[in-house]
């Protein structure tokens, strides 16, 4: 589990095993192995305790050694878990993993008996809980590693403690999973589960069409493919990956440092249009900066207000684009990027009188121009959730003192919601806080959404639900349900 780094390998391994906690929208934990914990020393230690009831699938009794056995081998450097620096807000873990420290023990995750587990971390970190439901904080069997090494991933060694077990897997082909039935938590709907790996030479939407799968799971040429055709674009659907594309403005250098330049720029966009002009991998119109799956909104997004921008211009002084320079355009030289900077052009030299000056730059040259972009104007952007917490946004993105993103935006009013969900003491008062916070980014537009990373699946119509686990892409068996066959 430690090693994985795609969705389809997240999705077996999330089948397998189960973490301390689960997250759901807006960083919510929700118990898992562990039935409850606590944060004590102003958010410097936690305390898990496991579920009397949690149990490998051999039925031996899960325990809290487990979990701190697991850890401290992520973060060997001769292992070299791929998330492990998710770990480093624990006290000496990023120490270990840069080969600082000899000893794994200098970590401090301890267990002092079988049904608790103590962490300690070098600071507060807001979002720690949303942390552990990542791979890399799964428990592992100690002694099936020590004995069968890399063989201890085989069905015949192979121990987990999630809702299913390995039964078989043929390498290159596929894996049969089996209801794990020591597991009594979050029972598995499905008795058993397939599954296919994809052959090279084979297109995914021909195999789709032809077989009995439930899902499959399409992108490059099988997602363009499905999308334009007809008999298989109804069965297509998109699911968020909580990440999103945007264009960031530079706040400090007139005429973009006036907010209602920004918002009118933001407001002329039809997200839908432009998402299916620009993009030809899965990606979902974005409304907001942050992906729904971090903040939940309950108003729908506004329509594209051409009326409405144009007043907001005239009142900056700057009617029917009078006034403004050329915006330079920085982005990396794709043609997706240059699809982009083409529709930015003709939609906002139409609507608003705005025009627009390409920058294309080679991939590394445009990875030194965001790390120190000098004079810009704007430049398209991303960032993709490392844990499904809204302090991986708000705080790591935009919160003043940061700048991660060398907007050079500076908001107090912002800051002070960012601190005043750091205070709160309930799940529902953090999420005012990052809701008020939203509104202030929203408003402000330091810079403009675009569009949201996406996942494309082909949905047999007997699939009643499906949904993923948008932090890792992989699929959320929990979220499944298919229509019984007849008799």
């Amino acid at each position: 589990p430690g090693l994985a780094t795609q969705p389809h390998e997240f999705g077996i391994v999330r089948a397998l095993f189960e973490p301390l906690l689960d997250i759901g929208p807006g960083g919510a934990p929700r118990p898992a192995a562990a039935a409850s914990w606590q944060i004590t020393d102003a958010g410097r230690a936690y305390t898990f305790k496991l579920r009397p009831d949690a149990r490998w699938s051999n039925g031996e009794l899960l325990s809290a050694d487990d979990f701190v056995w697991a850890w401290q081998r992520n973060l060997n450097p001769q292992v070299g878990g791929a998330f492990n620096y998710l770990m480093f807000p624990i006290r000496g873990a990023e120490r270990v993993a840069n080969g600082e420290f000899q000893s794994i023990d200098s970590v401090d995750i301890f267990a002092p008996d079988p049904q608790t587990l103590r962490v300690r971390l070098e600071q507060p970190t807001p979002g720690f809980l949303a942390r552990l439901a990542a791979a890399t904080f799964l428990p592992l069997p100690r002694a099936e590693i020590e004995g069968a090494g890399f063989a201890w991933t085989t069905p015949r060694n192979i121990r987990g403690n999630g809702a299913h077990r390995l039964a078989q897997w043929d390498r290159g082909v596929g894996m049969t999973l089996f209801r794990n039935e020591p597991h009594s938590a979050d029972p598995s709907p499905f008795r058993e589960i397939v599954v296919r790996f994809p052959q090279q030479d084979r297109s995914l939407a021909s195999a789709f069409r032809s077989s009995t799968v439930h899902a499959a799971q399409v992108h490059g040429q099988d997602y363009r493919s499905a999308r334009n055709d007809p008999a298989l674009r109804d069965q297509l659907r998109l699911f968020e990956r909580s990440g999103t594309w945007f264009v960031v403005f530079n706040t400090a250098k007139p005429p973009w440092n006036n907010p209602a330049v920004r918002r009118a720029l933001s407001m002329v966009l039809d997200r839908d249009s432009l998402v299916a002009r620009v993009f030809d991998e899965p990606t979902l119109p974005a409304h907001a900066l942050t992906p729904p799956s971090i903040l939940p909104r309950d108003k729908p997004p506004a329509p594209p207000d051409i009326e409405g921008a144009r007043a907001l211009l005239a009142q900056a002084g700057h009617a029917n684009g009078e006034g403004l320079p050329v915006a330079r355009f920085t982005y990396h030289r794709t043609e997706t990027w240059q699809r982009l900077a083409t529709e930015l052009a003709q939609r906002w030299g139409e609507t608003l009188g705005v025009r627009i000056e390409p920058d294309e730059r080679e991939w590394r040259d445009f990875l030194a121009f965001t790390d120190d972009p000098g004079d810009f104007d704007l430049y398209r952007a991303g960032w993709t959730s490392e844990y499904r917490d809204p302090v991986n946004w708000y705080d790591d993105l935009w919160r003043s003192d940061r700048d991660f993103l060398r907007a050079h935006w500076d908001s107090p009013e912002f800051d002070a919601h960012l601190a005043a969900a750091t205070r709160a003491t309930t799940d529902a008062d953090r999420m005012t806080a990052y809701a008020a916070a939203d509104a202030v980014l929203e408003a402000q537009a330091p810079a403009i959404p675009i569009g949201y990373r996406a996942a494309a699946f082909l949905l047999k119509p007997t699939v009643r639900s499906f949904g993923i686990e948008p932090i890792s892409g992989a699929i959320d068996l929990r979220a499944i349900s298919i229509e019984r066959p007849p008799g």
